[in-house]
């Protein structure tokens, strides 16, 4: 306490600004050597840091650095695609086939995704309850479209099927887990 009471008088007396206090008093008691030149309006430092923070720990164990020029090859194969490459022509084995040279004479047409795949997906509805199958990308008539796609998976199942056409984002709904079928039957089609 006694020290505050000097320093709260030695404050009044040699500097104008009450704000830097603490400052002050921080720098009173562990630093000695800027009590003197302390200007409240600079910041300081407790321990000076030299402008080469290497210089005084040079280790012979470290080595240098060596720069390698015309190695860009070895990074560029690390950037991502900037597009999709374009598909191979022949069946693959993971189930990938290429659609067909000459487009299905059909009212309606299913296009790819950009990464050349079926827009045939899998949904959970009501709370996780009800398993949905989605046909996306649906363009021109979605009728016909659900029609056949209807009509194909009752012949298949032997059951009623449950669908739902949303003409507006022009994917169709089926009621169940049907999306290797239907893949396999635009496939057929030639999509």
């Amino acid at each position: 306490m006694r020290s505050v009471l000097s320093l709260i008088s030695l404050r009044n007396k040699n500097f104008k600004k009450l704000s830097s206090l603490c400052a002050l008093y921080t720098r009173t008691t562990w630093c000695t050597e800027y009590t003197k030149k302390f200007d409240p309006g600079e910041h300081y430092r407790i321990k000076k840091v030299p402008e080469d923070i290497w210089a005084d720990n040079k280790d012979p164990k470290f080595t240098g650095v060596e720069v390698v020029e015309n190695r860009w090859h070895f990074v560029e194969r690390l950037f991502p695609k900037l597009r999709v490459p374009e598909p191979p022509k022949v069946f693959s084995t993971a189930g990938w086939k290429a659609p067909s040279e000459t487009p299905p004479n059909l009212p309606y047409f299913i296009d790819r995704t950009r990464n050349h795949m079926l827009p045939v997906y899998e949904n959970r509805v009501y709370k996780d309850r009800v398993l949905v199958t989605q046909v996306r990308k649906v363009q021109g008539d979605i009728w016909a479209f659900e029609v056949d796609l209807k009509s194909f998976l009752q012949e298949k199942l032997g059951e009623e099927v449950e669908s739902h056409v949303n003409e507006m984002c022009c994917f169709v709904n089926v009621k169940g887990h049907h999306v290797d079928i239907i893949k396999e039957w635009l496939y057929e089609k030639g999509f």
